[in-house]
């Protein structure tokens, strides 16, 4: 026999504000949802650091991903023993992953540029 779980109950507190003294000036503080990312010095760069760091991990693990395809293409070549067909397949296949690599490469001399400007003209 299955049994049914007994419901759960929330209870939920309301708090009264205070009553007002006249001044207005409070202070809001956001908390950062950003791990890794360090905003507490309000430079302003904490999009650019929360964009360089998923830049990084998109490296990473596109560098594991050509390596493992610049060997995945090599037992290709192996693997065609002379076949024609194979050996243009295997061919295709390595001008591609060159590509890849191409693009990640290129992707970071884009970010380091891009970074690079915006840190010359927020001193400026």
């Amino acid at each position: 026999s299955t049994q049914t779980p007994a419901p759960t109950t929330i209870a939920l507190q309301t708090q009264t504000p205070p009553a007002s003294t006249g001044n207005t000036d409070s202070t809001i503080t956001l908390i950062n949802p950003l791990k890794g990312v360090d905003c507490s010095n309000g430079n302003g760069n904490c999009l650019v650091a929360f964009l360089t760091n998923i830049l990084k991990f998109v490296i990473q693990i596109g560098t594991i991903v050509v390596v493992l395809m610049v060997v995945f293409v090599g037992y290709k070549f192996v693997a065609a023993r002379g076949n024609d067909a194979k050996l243009i397949e295997a061919r295709q296949m390595l001008l591609w992953t060159v590509v890849g690599a191409l693009i990640l490469l290129g992707a970071q001399a884009i970010a380091l540029t891009i970074q690079a400007t915006v840190q010359a003209i927020s001193v400026s």
